[in-house]
């Protein structure tokens, strides 16, 4: 079974559709929200984590992790279930040996395998345990316009280096999902849920990919 995480953006929708699309991708199998609205505000990005929280089923929100990225303030005043982080602002907190709190996830964002590594150091040396990696961006995207994607070498290379669960990113949709999974724990989505007319045909040809 897939364990599907979708990095919200809401530029690429209007506001009701933003709101709407989270609730119905949370309904139909998103496992985790990772809000990362990086140009907003603490107060900004708390209030649309308090929307997202607050418009969805009471089962459907136990079993959904809502992740802040970067926001620190939003991360420490609310129930949030975790943070993620650039690999940079990671390293920046451990040196300032901030106190990640224990109950809740890390996640970061690595695009490399020698990160990977380095992330293990890191981790040993300050006795942090981190949730998840993503690995980006596995193929071609809009997202990442004209860079050449790391492909699933990037996935094989990093998933050597931990046991953390690796979840890739960057471009992926039904069509590559299940050879994807091959190599990675879960995935991430962006556009596909975010810009879809549809979110509960596309979770489902993503959730029953072959």
């Amino acid at each position: 079974m897939i364990n599907l995480y979708l990095i919200t953006n809401r530029t690429l929708c209007s506001e009701q559709e933003y709101f709407d699309r989270i609730k119905e991708a949370c309904i139909n199998g998103v496992d985790n929200i990772i809000i990362r609205e990086k140009d907003l505000t603490d107060e900004e990005v708390i209030c649309i984590y308090e929307k997202i929280s607050q418009s969805l089923p009471v089962d459907v929100r136990k079993k959904t992790s809502i992740i802040i990225n970067s926001k620190f303030k939003a991360y420490e005043d609310t129930d949030c279930d975790g943070i993620h982080l650039p690999f940079w602002l990671f390293k920046e907190k451990l040196e300032e040996r901030y106190n990640f709190k224990i109950e809740k996830q890390i996640g970061l964002s690595l695009h490399s395998a020698d990160e990977v590594a380095e992330m293990e150091e890191l981790c040993s040396k300050y006795g942090v345990k981190v949730s998840y990696i993503t690995l980006s961006h596995i193929y071609e995207t809009k997202c990442k316009e004209g860079l050449k994607p790391r492909g699933l070498e990037l996935l094989k290379m990093g998933g050597e280096l931990t046991k953390v669960k690796v979840v890739a990113l960057g471009g992926i949709d039904s069509s590559n999902a299940a050879e994807t999974l091959k190599y990675c724990d879960d995935i991430a989505v962006m556009s596909l849920i975010m810009k879809s007319n549809d979110v509960k045909m596309t979770m489902e040809e993503l959730i029953n990919c072959k």
